[in-house]
């Protein structure tokens, strides 16, 4: 069995939605941190489900972009 070129990016596209809802989890606020933790535990532990319930459900309940202060 030989490794075709078009593996790679057949197996890298269903991680891209998972990978994309917890950057984006990270980097905005939420109305409390359980929902947070609870958004960002979903694709943790669903991988490619809980990144597309993420996409359609969560991504709307993000109040804004987190702002990293310096002290």
């Amino acid at each position: 069995m030989t490794l075709e070129w078009w593996y790679i990016p057949l197996l890298i596209l269903p991680m891209l939605p998972n990978l994309w809802s917890i950057w984006h989890v990270w980097s905005h606020d939420f109305a409390d941190m359980q929902q947070k933790m609870l958004w960002l535990l979903l694709p943790v532990f669903l991988p490619c489900l809980g990144g597309l319930i993420y996409i359609v459900v969560g991504r709307k309940k993000a109040l804004a972009p987190t702002s990293h202060t310096k002290a």
